[in-house]
């Protein structure tokens, strides 16, 4: 049996990349609450040096998740995300992992042809939207209802979602599982058994998509429309409020011209998430990812946003959805405010009036809305825009005015 050896002793070199190891690792581990305390505390700061979507929210404090532990770990990562040395380090990660083509992100799909997808969007939860079939149905017949005491009568869209109308960029096969196909059809059964007027967006976009193979609808690196998909929204939606009863309460169409547009290159909210080199600009609301890295640079999308005025007299007024005497309200999203409100109020030829509150769900702009019904509203009628998408959150599991 042979005789044990003794270590060697560790050379200079291993003791110097060893010492070096442990400095670095105590230096991060230590970075987190340093910055906290200076930023914070010593400065008396209190929003963040670096925002972006990537950074999880702040939790909310409850006694039960204080009691098992949830709310102290929730915190800890809210904390550490807010810390500058941690934005760069897990920018350069993803960025790297994206550029091996082995990108990973808990809420982003990656389709074929550098199109991104929301992850919910391509494996919905089919059962959870089932289930809330009644107390959907329950809330729709509400708004209804209250818009009717109002004097006006609701037309609803629904904006169909990107895998919805690029199924063969978001699938494998190219054509949607059988969990998600049939949604968009429920939903419209639900407004027609409601009697509420709506529109097939869905079909429309598929229509134009024949039309014009070319053509883009929708970005591909972020959830919203192009312009073209919102005119094409904007044109079906009028058309079907026009055809209706809901057209014979409306006034005679008047001369709406386009006038003016503006293009910006913008960072997509599906990049936004992939935790790459983007922050968010507080004095930008609406249009404010900013790019951090060439990587998020390239990934930024051209955006055209385009002016609606209304020629009379050989005057141009800008309808910019502020207009009181509207006979037309929108209760929109972020659709709308990606030409969705301007494609309509030119498609329809009438001044539009819009609420507008950020949200797929469209619980936010309905509910402001519907305080307008209960004091009175010259509208007459009253267009409720909500994303698919939207219904398969958590507002719509139970949702209360």
């Amino acid at each position: 049996m042979s005789e044990p050896t003794e270590p060697r002793p560790q050379t200079s070199g291993q003791w110097a990349v060893r010492w070096h190891g442990i400095v670095l690792a105590a230096a991060l581990v230590g970075s987190v609450p340093l910055f906290h305390l200076v930023w914070h505390g010593v400065l008396g700061r209190e929003q963040p040096p670096i925002r972006s979507r990537g950074q999880t929210p702040a939790p909310a404090l409850s006694w039960d998740a204080a009691r098992d532990g949830s709310w102290m770990l929730a915190e800890e990562k809210h904390l550490r995300e807010q810390s500058p040395i941690v934005w760069w380090l897990r920018s350069s990660w993803n960025e790297l992992r994206y550029r091996l083509d082995v990108p990973h992100s808990d809420e982003v799909h990656f389709g074929r042809g550098d199109w991104l997808f929301l992850a919910p969007t391509v494996a919905p939860d089919r059962a959870g939207f089932e289930a809330a079939t009644a107390n959907r149905r329950r809330f729709l017949g509400e708004v209804r209802d209250r818009v009717r005491a109002a004097g006006a009568e609701l037309f609803v869209m629904v904006v169909p979602d990107k895998a919805r109308v690029y199924p063969e960029f978001a699938f494998a096969d190219g054509r949607m599982p059988a969990a998600k196909a049939p949604i968009y059809g429920m939903l419209l059964a639900d407004l027609a058994a409601l009697d509420i007027a709506t529109v097939d967006l869905a079909a429309a976009m598929a229509a134009a998509r024949s039309a014009a193979p070319d053509q883009e609808l929708y970005f591909r690196r972020d959830t919203h429309w192009r312009p073209m998909g919102a005119l094409t929204a904007g044109r079906a939606a009028a058309a079907a409020i026009e055809a209706g009863p809901l057209g014979a309460r409306l006034s005679p169409r008047r001369n709406l011209v386009l006038a003016g547009s503006e293009s910006v290159r913008l960072i997509g909210d599906l990049s936004a998430m992939l935790g790459i080199g983007t922050v968010e600009a507080p004095d930008q609301p609406g249009r404010r990812t900013v790019p951090m890295s060439f990587l998020a640079e390239r990934l930024a999308e051209t955006r055209d946003y385009y002016g609606v005025s209304l020629l009379e007299d050989g005057r141009l007024l800008p309808m910019g959805g502020t207009d009181a005497d509207a006979e037309v309200l929108v209760m929109g999203t972020s659709f709308s405010e990606e030409n969705g409100m301007k494609a309509l109020a030119l498609s329809l030829g009438r001044p539009v009036r819009l609420i507008f509150v950020y949200g797929a769900d469209g619980l936010g702009p309905v509910r402001a809305g519907m305080r307008e019904m209960a004091t009175g509203t010259r509208a007459k009628v009253v267009v409720w825009e909500l994303v698919e998408r939207g219904f398969l959150e958590a507002g719509w599991r139970d949702p209360r005015l």
